[in-house]
């Protein structure tokens, strides 16, 4: 395998496209979550959403889906945070066919980190760095010349020439330059226009979403302080935060603990976040109210043919590279383990021996009651 330097778990891309085609997390995830867009409040004229970490954009199209069918006549404005350029375009993609669904719908997609989303929409600089801002108003009434217009060569520009990133010396992933794009049907503007300008009061969330927003391994406290924390300071009065977390799954950890046995891969719970929130400072006070964790399964999917890869057959290299991406086993681990021919062997054998890969998630929710 060639060297490379640090990364992130998610800027592997054939790890993620392999997990994301390869098993349900997605409709599970989008299962999930349709509940509480149903109780959302049918006494506001427009709803606030945030997708905290988009993706490929699945998540993000099936909660405008859902909204549609529990809130037809509300105006939604759903944002969506996501660094990645081809993460970007394939939310994009998939959001045509939503606004001939939905008319009163404002999409907006920026890529600053979450101690900014609160803050971008009103600045003309973030750090120094200006906001690059596009208003594209869609035109007809057709998902043909919705998509024409979204993947067209204007906003297409725009994103090539600013949506960028930058990698620092210790590995950190940023924007390059602040971003903010806004994307309405031009025949329904009339009931959208005070926000394209940020001129309303009350800019926060009644339902933010935040699905592997951040490292399994990584300290509670770092969790709380660059992700869990911003986003609740962005909630309205009873808005919700919608927290889900990977925390491997009986075979899954099983195998890691065979290929990496002095890692630990799920160092902390949901119970342990809720607790540390609970004596901190974004906590006190009573502002928020934090629901039971639950938890949550999907399977592993039958792989599509690949070709068959030195270390594993097909089927098992799909199986052990969707392992890598939940576990998000950094690069110098992996190849350590391929560097032990005898290690290798057992874990190739535990995976084929292994019927089912059946994965886990906690899910739980915090609310500003007051």
């Amino acid at each position: 395998m060639k060297k490379v330097g640090k990364k992130r778990f998610f800027d592997d891309r054939l790890k993620y496209l392999s997990f994301i085609q390869n098993t349900g997390e997605k409709k599970a995830i989008s299962e999930k979550i349709y509940s509480y867009i149903s109780k959302l409040s049918e006494n506001k004229s427009y709803i606030r959403v945030l997708d905290a970490g988009t993706g490929d954009g699945t998540i993000f199209s099936n909660m405008i889906k859902s909204f549609h069918k529990c809130h037809p006549y509300t105006s939604l404005l759903i944002t969506g945070k996501e660094i990645s350029y081809e993460d970007l375009k394939n939310t994009l993609e998939k959001t045509p066919d939503r606004f001939v669904e939905h008319p009163n719908l404002l999409i907006t997609m920026t890529n600053v980190k979450f101690s900014e989303l609160g803050s971008v929409e009103g600045s003309k600089k973030i750090k120094g760095k200006k906001v690059r801002e596009f208003n594209l108003a869609l035109k007809n009434n057709n998902s043909f010349d919705f998509n024409s217009q979204i993947t067209g060569r204007f906003l297409g520009n725009f994103i090539k020439k600013n949506w960028g990133i930058e990698i620092d010396k210790n590995g950190s992933t940023s924007y390059s330059n602040p971003c903010i794009i806004r994307i309405y049907r031009e025949d329904n503007e009339k009931h959208l226009k005070k926000f394209l300008k940020n001129d309303y009061k009350n800019n926060n969330y009644d339902l933010i979403v935040a699905s592997q927003s951040y490292r399994a391994a990584a300290p509670v406290k770092t969790k709380v302080n660059n992700v869990i924390g911003p986003l609740i300071g962005l909630l309205n009065k009873s808005g919700k935060l919608l927290v889900t977390h990977t925390c491997g799954g009986e075979s899954i950890n099983k195998i890691l603990k065979l290929a990496f046995k002095d890692k630990e891969f799920f160092p902390n719970t949901a119970k342990d976040i809720i607790e540390y929130l609970k004596n901190s400072p974004f906590g006190e006070g009573g502002l928020y109210g934090f629901s039971k964790p639950i938890n949550y399964y999907f399977r592993f999917k039958r792989a599509p043919d690949q070709t068959v890869t030195e270390l594993f057959g097909h089927n098992s290299d799909a199986k052990w590279a969707n392992i890598l991406y939940v576990g998000q086993v950094v690069e110098k681990d992996i190849q350590k383990l391929e560097g032990d021919p005898r290690l290798r062997n057992k874990v190739r054998k535990a995976i084929d021996n292994t019927n089912q890969l059946k994965f886990k998630n906690e899910l739980f929710s915090i609310t500003k009651v007051r």
